[in-house]
């Protein structure tokens, strides 16, 4: 085996170690894995002497998923006390000399089989399937590949450790194809960008799709925040998963606008487990990136890798032009609301401008706003605020809508006018008295 197999063979059996330390936890600011974060996902078992119990399960879950967080804090503190929760004897020297290497991996989308669960309950034998990153410091990858392989693991101390693991198969992930094209999108904000939407149910998802639609557009884009601090939980991808499926019924799409601090390794595995573990979320359009700073292009090209190998042709833009990128913000027309002169900007004189602004660009990609919050098409229950006359009828009151828009707006100007006006008749009717 040469060297650099020996490397990626190695971290492998970190990305199946054991329980992290409440010093990770707080460093990596996970939270509890229990459920998956959306990165894990068990399949059928495949039979034993003993059913596993749903806390066992769980246990496991949360163990297989810390030992890749546990090994990113040894390198970044070089403190390797706590991969001895993870390993034992020569696993153990194998964990330190990988997390001497500098270059922890980042997995995602794992599919666990169980195959032999012990009577005693502390031996587990099962196989898992993922993909996973090893990238290099300038953000690319060393190495980007799907691994296939067998761990069998023990209950020692209150702990589950690796003691035995084979690699079965390792395929580096495909070329991605060619940039582009962009998807066609006449879409609508769901909210504001700190909108939390992974609680919201079935019922109001049905309405917000309906609502899309009953306005002439054709996709719904969900904020998600990728940011340093923000909990991984498998809420997300199920809301998603809701939602994309309210979506297709209705023949509308979804389109993620995922705002992140930089394209690292960390926010890739979180774009990941937002989408899920399992198939493709239904409905879904494209991803629309939005770091704070600008990526270059092989990390671009990484990310598109990564998403194509797992769901085929799924767009991936940013929101600055990005020629590694198939689409960016750029090449969507987004209504912007003009308050000029004075600043204001009332309802009638918004909706003539909405509707103006609809009317100049039919075709294309556009994006009109938000449903809900400041400036919204829908009220808190649902309901259609008087913006949304601008798109739910063709033909609105014009010019009477322009005059009175304006008069609004330019009250003051108004106001002031008829006072001065007043001031100088009066001056007059004064210098005309005997």
């Amino acid at each position: 085996m040469t060297p650099g197999l020996r490397l990626c063979a190695l971290l492998a059996a970190l990305l199946l170690g054991g329980c992290a330390r409440d010093l990770a936890d707080a460093q990596t600011q996970v939270g509890s894995l229990r459920t998956g974060a959306g990165l894990l996902t068990w399949q059928p078992d495949q039979g034993g002497p003993r059913e596993m119990e749903p806390s066992t399960r769980e246990a496991l879950t949360d163990s297989l998923l810390r030992g890749e967080r546990e090994l990113a804090f040894a390198v970044s503190s070089a403190q390797h006390e706590g991969l001895r929760d993870l390993f034992t004897e020569a696993a153990l020297a194998d964990a330190r000399a990988v997390a001497g290497s500098g270059t922890p991996p980042s997995s995602w989308a794992h599919r666990v089989t169980l195959h032999f669960y012990a009577p005693d309950g502390a031996t587990v034998s099962l196989s898992d399937t993922f993909w996973y990153v090893i990238p290099d410091p300038g953000g690319a990858a060393l190495r980007a590949a799907r691994r296939t392989q067998d761990v069998v693991a023990q209950l020692d101390d209150g702990n589950w450790r690796v003691h035995h693991w084979r690699v079965l198969r390792d395929d580096p992930l495909p070329d991605p194809d060619p940039p582009g094209p962009a998807p066609r999108t006449r879409g609508v904000q769901l909210g504001p960008p700190d909108l939390d939407w992974t609680a919201r149910s079935a019922d109001d998802w049905r309405r917000d799709v309906r609502a899309v639609r009953d306005l002439g557009l054709d996709t719904l884009i969900l904020p998600l925040d990728l940011r340093p601090g923000a909990p991984e939980t498998a809420r997300t991808a199920q809301a998603l998963a809701l939602a994309g499926q309210e979506a297709r019924a209705q023949g509308v799409q979804l389109l993620l606008g995922a705002s992140l601090d930089a394209l690292t390794p960390r926010a890739l595995r979180a774009l990941h487990g937002a989408l899920g573990p399992g198939e493709r979320p239904p409905g879904l359009a494209g991803v629309l990136l939005r770091p704070d700073r600008a990526p270059d292009g092989p990390v671009v090209t990484l990310w598109r890798q990564t998403l194509q190998a797992r769901f085929g042709r799924l767009p991936l833009g940013t929101d600055r032009a990005n020629p590694a990128a198939d689409f960016s913000a750029g090449d969507t027309v987004t209504f912007r609301a003009r308050r000029w002169p004075l600043g204001l900007l009332h309802a009638p004189r918004r909706e003539w401008q909405l509707r103006a602004f609809m009317r100049a660009h039919p075709q294309g990609s556009v994006q009109v706003g938000q449903l809900y919050g400041a400036g919204g098409l829908l009220t808190p229950d649902g309901s259609f605020t008087p913006l949304a006359r601008a798109l739910t009828r063709a033909q609105g009151p014009g010019a009477v809508a322009f005059v009175w828009g304006w008069t609004l707006d330019l009250w003051p100007l108004l106001a002031a006018a008829a006072l001065l006006g007043l001031w100088r008749a009066r001056r007059r009717r004064t210098g005309r008295r005997p």
